[in-house]
C-alpha cells in the first residue's frame, strides 16, 4: 500500500467533551479535599490531535459534533490554537469529563461522562459534511468515543461513504466500533494493547503476540500503530516492524492523559511533509507523546521538552 503525502488532515469529534482537569494532593475517597483547577478546556481526542498538530506547525481542520450550547466555546478555542473549523451542532449539552491529578500519591483519577444521544439527522448531517471534506489524499482522522446512538454498523458506514468520496481513514477508537472498523481497508489503525487484545479475543501478554496482530491488519491497513505504554510502541508499515521508545525521568511525568492522542498528532503532522518517511513519522510520534508525558494538559507539550526527549528514543 502507498504512503502518500497527506494534503489535508481533518480530525472527527463523534462524543465531543469539556475536559476538567483538578489537581487534589493525597486525594482518597469519601474526604473533603481542597483542590485547584488546573484548567477546563474543550477537548476530545480527535480535538487534542489537531491542537497538537498546529503546535508542530501542521495545520489540520476539526470536525464532528458538539453540544449546541458549547459551539462558541469549541470554536474559539480552536482557532486561537490555529484549528480550522467544521463542527456540526447537535441538541444537548455537551459532556464534561473530570480527571483528578494527586501530586502526592503520583495517581490519576479520571471520571468519564456520558454525552448526548445522537439522532439519524445528526448522523445524516455530519455524513454530508464528511463528505464534503473527503477529497482525495485528505486523511480524516476518527479518534475516541462514539456518542450513544452511533452503533458500530452505523459508524462502519460513515467510514466507507468517506473513503468511497477519496479520502483515506485513520481510526482511534475501542470496543465493538474499533472491531468492526478494524475490517476495513483503513490507512492508519492505532491500538493499545488492551484494545488489540480486544481485537485477537485474547489479553496481550508477549511482544511475538503484538508482533503477529499487527502483520495481521497490516495486510489490509496501510499503517498499524500500537501503543504500549512505558513499553513505547511498534509501527507496522511498508512490510517493515519498527520498535521504539523514549524514556521519561519519573519524577518529570506530570499526566499520561491525552499521550496516545499526541503520538498520533506527530505521526500525522509528518505525514503532511514532501519528503516524509515511516520511520521519520514514528520518531516523532515517539518523542511528542513523551513531551505530553511532562505537562499536566492533555495532548499538549513544552518544545524544550520534545527536544529533551528526542535525545533518548531508542528505535530498533
Amino acid at each position: 500500500m502507498s504512503l502518500p503525502v497527506a494534503r489535508s488532515v481533518v480530525t472527527v469529534t463523534l462524543n465531543p467533551t469539556i475536559d476538567r482537569i483538578i489537581e487534589v494532593p493525597d486525594f482518597r475517597v469519601g474526604g473533603h479535599l481542597k483542590c485547584l483547577l488546573r484548567s477546563r478546556l474543550p477537548a476530545g481526542k480527535a480535538i487534542n490531535v489537531s491542537r497538537a498538530m498546529s503546535a508542530l506547525g501542521s495545520p489540520s481542520t476539526a470536525a464532528g459534533w458538539v453540544g449546541d450550547e458549547s459551539v462558541a466555546l469549541f470554536e474559539d478555542a480552536l482557532r486561537t490554537a490555529g484549528v480550522a473549523v467544521r463542527l456540526t451542532p447537535i441538541t444537548g449539552a455537551t459532556r464534561e469529563n473530570i480527571t483528578i491529578i494527586d501530586s502526592v500519591g503520583h495517581s490519576e483519577t479520571h471520571m468519564r461522562d456520558v454525552g448526548p444521544t445522537v439522532t439519524e439527522d445528526d448522523i445524516q448531517r455530519l455524513t454530508t459534511e464528511l463528505t464534503d471534506l473527503a477529497k482525495a489524499d485528505c486523511l480524516l482522522v476518527f479518534t475516541g468515543s462514539c456518542a450513544p446512538g452511533l452503533d458500530a454498523n452505523r459508524f462502519a458506514q460513515i467510514l466507507r461513504t468517506c473513503m468511497d468520496a477519496g479520502a483515506r481513514v485513520v481510526v482511534d477508537s475501542s470496543g465493538d466500533h474499533l472491531r468492526e472498523t478494524a475490517k476495513l481497508p483503513l490507512w492508519l489503525i492505532k491500538p493499545n494493547l488492551l484494545e488489540l487484545g480486544e481485537l485477537l479475543g485474547f489479553q496481550i501478554s508477549h511482544e511475538t503476540e503484538v508482533m503477529e496482530a499487527g502483520r495481521r491488519l497490516n495486510t489490509h491497513i496501510a499503517v498499524v500503530l500500537v501503543t504500549m505504554g512505558e513499553r513505547g510502541a511498534m509501527c507496522f508499515a511498508e512490510g517493515r516492524i519498527l520498535k521504539g521508545r523514549a524514556s521519561v525521568p519519573p519524577d518529570r511525568v506530570r499526566s499520561t492523559v491525552g499521550c496516545g492522542d499526541a503520538m498520533l498528532a506527530g505521526f500525522l503532522a509528518a505525514t503532511r511533509r514532501p519528503d516524509w518517511q515511516v520511520e521519520n513519522a514514528f520518531r516523532q510520534a515517539l518523542a511528542v507523546s513523551a513531551a505530553s508525558a511532562m505537562t499536566d494538559q492533555p495532548a499538549r507539550f513544552d518544545p524544550s521538552d520534545l527536544h529533551t526527549v528526542s535525545q533518548t528514543l531508542e528505535m530498533r
